[in-house]
């Protein structure tokens, strides 16, 4: 703790609270996407890049309609939590609890409903791949108990007790590990084991092991997509045993209460709603249309393009594009670990950010989230450079043996990513502290603006043959730059917090740079040849420890203890 003090010193004091849920939120966000890198790894060598493709289809559906149940009903729970907590009102606070649980109920059946209806029709007309609903109808279950878990979640944040998230999703990824690997190998043992002594799967003829595998993939990928559901049932029922045993509220609201509760939380939460509904669209529409794209080009430019990837995969035309956007999942698997850390910062925000705007000291609240910003970004920072400088070791260790295809075809793809990954973490921090200041609905015409400008050049650049799947990554990264800028003018307006690019963006871009420079140095004048495994350690501790010293040299970062009771400067 005393090392994380260090490190986050010049916003601990009067944040205690925010620093140790941001630490519980981080720690758990590190292993989560650590238990996510190892779960694919074996899950990929069962059902392949083309399974994967499938799998990546099913969350394509899904992944909106779980933004709308996790990503604003729970940030306006907390909002709402967090504010009457700091008014004391016990009364409201319960009514909000016993409203919100109603709510997130029928919310989540409604989603849960929604996916199952697309299910076809998307599979059919938009991702070219009929097969893959029957991982999207696998998971439709999970976004109905997500939201149920949300309800407790939401409500915990709100006291800023991120112990409910983090344990329950903590709960959720393990058992999505070990439920989906089993689930994977048994579907695909019992198949290939009907295709050898049969010559049969399902009753369906199959003349070869590449016929075979065509009809296993998407079956296996279901199966797996069953315990990402099963995990969702099991974090949720954690949540609600957490709080039956937690509750000590003795306190009954009246129906006046709820239904008064239930209208705030709802006239609260909308404008974050529709938020997340602009932002769900587009991000659909982002992913549709690089399917969409990856299905029109032609075939023999794809296997032009990807020559040396299929030199090592067996791939049928009908599922050449199904494979690359496995591939591209894949490559963002890698990308995700780096939001998916810093995104734990921007969520503990938002009660310790609520709690400033209510105290109305402005200084204090710019203080705060420029620090935060400022984390976020160093921690995207060595993110993207350790995504550069290992990114092939990583690949070479988790898919050499089980699908040697997607080492090649992945390396640039994570090497892109690497550089453009700030942008990405950045925006979810800066997104959350405009929720937190109580202005959702200033982020929608920013989800606008970025998802017309994803979707226009995803249809240019995917479609160019020399960019293909690097024309996905750039065309988000310039969607995603423009929300950004958009959502930090907001803060400006609103707040009158201006956004400090010396300390958030020169200074680590500066270390970054430097730090690149240096660890390939040092790297290349290092003579023992190491295995992937330890030469991926080696390569990520060398740039680590380069930024982390030029962070420290740039008065980024401190060992100054007499800064733990440094206070903001007033302003005139």
């Amino acid at each position: 703790m005393r090392c994380f003090i260090f490190l986050f010193g010049d916003f601990v004091n009067n944040r205690s609270k925010y620093i140790s849920s941001a630490l519980l939120l981080v720690i758990t966000s590190i292993c989560i996407k650590v238990i996510g890198a190892i779960y694919k790894i074996p899950l990929t060598a069962y059902i392949g890049a083309v399974g994967r493709g499938y799998f990546a289809a099913a969350y394509t559906v899904c992944l909106p309609v779980h933004a709308l149940t996790m990503g604003c009903l729970p940030v306006a729970l907390s909002r709402l939590v967090s504010k009457y907590n700091a008014n004391s009102n016990k009364t409201a606070i319960v009514g909000l609890k016993f409203a919100s649980s109603k709510l997130f109920c029928v919310v989540g059946f409604v989603g849960m409903c929604v996916v199952l209806i697309v299910a076809y029709p998307y599979s059919v007309f938009i991702a070219d791949a009929p097969k893959s609903v029957y991982t999207i109808v696998a998971l439709a279950p999970s976004v109905f108990f997500s939201c149920l878990a949300a309800s407790y979640r939401g409500y915990y944040e709100g006291f800023q007790n991120m112990v409910p998230t983090s344990v329950s999703q903590f709960i959720e990824a393990v058992s999505k590990m070990i439920l989906g690997i089993a689930f994977a190998k048994l579907s695909v043992l019992y198949m290939f084991s009907q295709y050898s002594q049969t010559g049969k799967i399902f009753s369906n003829a199959v003349l070869s092991d590449r016929q075979a595998f065509s009809v296993i993939y998407p079956y296996a990928a279901a199966a797996a997509m069953l315990g990402v559901t099963i995990g969702a049932i099991l974090s949720w029922l954690y949540t609600a045993v957490y709080y039956a045993i937690n509750d000590k509220t003795k306190i009954k609201p009246q129906k006046a209460q709820v239904k008064y509760a239930k209208s705030e939380l709802i006239s609260f939460a909308m404008p974050i709603m529709i938020s997340c509904a602009v932002q769900s669209v587009f991000q659909f529409l982002d992913t549709a249309t690089i399917q969409k794209a990856l299905s029109l080009i032609d075939k023999d430019a794809l296997r032009f393009a990807y020559s040396d990837t299929l030199s090592v995969a067996d791939i049928q035309d009908s599922e050449l594009s199904t494979f690359l956007y496995g591939v591209y999942n894949a490559a963002l698997d890698f990308k995700n670990l780096v939001p998916g850390i810093t995104m734990a910062l921007g969520v503990a925000s938002v009660p310790a950010i609520s709690a400033a705007c209510e105290k109305e000291d402005n200084a204090h609240l710019s203080y705060l989230v420029n620090s935060i910003y400022k984390y976020s970004s160093l921690a995207s920072m060595l993110g993207g450079l350790l995504l550069i400088i290992c990114g092939d070791d990583a690949l070479s260790v988790f898919y050499s043996s089980s699908s040697p295809e997607l080492v090649t075809a992945c390396s640039p793809l994570v090497k892109l990513f690497g550089l453009v990954v700030p942008v990405f973490s950045l925006v979810g921090t800066v997104v959350f502290s405009v929720q937190a200041i109580g202005c959702p609905e200033k982020s929608i015409k920013s989800y606008v603006v970025a998802g017309v400008i994803r979707v226009a050049l995803n249809i240019i650049l995917v479609m160019n043959r020399h960019l293909v799947l690097a024309g996905a990554i750039l065309s988000d990264t310039a969607g995603y730059t423009v929300m950004l800028i958009m959502n930090c003018a907001v803060m400006k307006k609103q707040r009158n917090i201006k956004f400090d690019f010396i300390t958030v963006i020169l200074k680590p871009l500066l270390a970054f740079g430097v730090s690149y420079y240096l660890s390939i140095y040092i790297i290349s004048h290092i003579k023992y040849v190491f295995s992937p495994l330890p030469g991926m350690i080696v390569k990520a501790i060398i740039p680590t420890a380069v930024f982390c010293i030029l962070c420290f040299s740039l008065k980024l970062l401190n060992f100054d203890n007499k800064i733990l009771t440094r206070k903001p400067k007033k302003t005139a």
